[in-house]
């Protein structure tokens, strides 16, 4: 599967070079996270630094994000955090081949995550959107923290969207936007690690658009059974990022 999904991303990556593209946004953030803010206090706080982007073409749109995290902490504590997302339209159906690639590491832990599925990017208007997926994932885990220590294999499906909502108020840019990922029959493993075989992971943003080139988010950050939480866990992160 691995090397199925390397062969789709090179061939995905020549059509983009080739291709006219329709659109494309990014930014330069700095993020920082409390996660003793939410509902429930895990006593644990870190700055981050990243860039986000996203771009479409006639074929199909991707997206994708990296941050390089804790970077207030001592030298060595430091992690990363990469996202890559591409959903390749299937004709004028409005449903895609949806594939994903998500990294992170520190020096407790890594985890690379691989998705393959099926999506769909047609229900939209001028001002919102929202796009699901369900996709069958891949895992390959290390970590510090028991009971399994390396897991390789696949694990269950994924079910998921991203939404926005863009509005004016005052006369100012909003955008409200949420994306969501339930996990749904983890294998024995993964569910060990993270206190269940089923998990939710997502996000609600509400982002700010000062100027031209600045703006600022709030985000909720949520989860169930995952990032070490057993039951439910939140974030709130705070950023402030450069548009271009």
């Amino acid at each position: 599967m691995k090397k199925i999904f390397s062969l789709l991303v090179l061939v995905l990556v020549s059509l983009s070079a080739a291709a006219e593209q329709k659109y494309g946004w990014g930014n330069i953030h700095f993020d920082y996270q409390s996660w003793d803010a939410g509902v429930k206090d895990l006593e644990y706080e870190q700055a981050l630094i990243g860039i986000e982007g996203g771009m479409g073409f006639d074929w199909g749109e991707m997206y994708g994000f990296y941050d390089f995290e804790n970077i207030l902490d001592h030298e060595g504590n430091q992690g990363q955090t990469a996202n890559g997302e591409i959903h390749t339209y299937l004709w004028n159906t409005g449903a895609s081949l949806f594939t994903k690639v998500y990294n992170s590491q520190n020096p407790d832990f890594k985890e690379t995550n691989q998705f393959i599925g099926i999506g769909y990017t047609d229900l939209k208007g001028d001002d919102w959107w929202f796009k699901p997926w369900i996709a069958r994932q891949y895992v390959t885990a290390h970590n510090n923290f028991g009971p399994a220590y390396d897991i390789n294999g696949l694990n269950g499906f994924t079910l998921g969207w991203n939404a926005g909502y863009a509005f004016q108020l005052f006369n100012h840019n909003f955008l409200l936007s949420n994306w969501n990922e339930i996990e749904l029959d983890r294998n024995s493993d993964y569910s060990a690690n993270n206190n269940g075989s089923e998990g939710l992971n997502g996000g609600l943003n509400l982002t700010w658009k000062i100027t031209s080139h600045i703006s600022t988010t709030v985000m909720y950050r949520y989860f169930y059974n995952k990032l070490g939480a057993d039951g439910y866990g939140d974030i709130l992160i705070y950023r402030l990022a450069y548009d271009f």
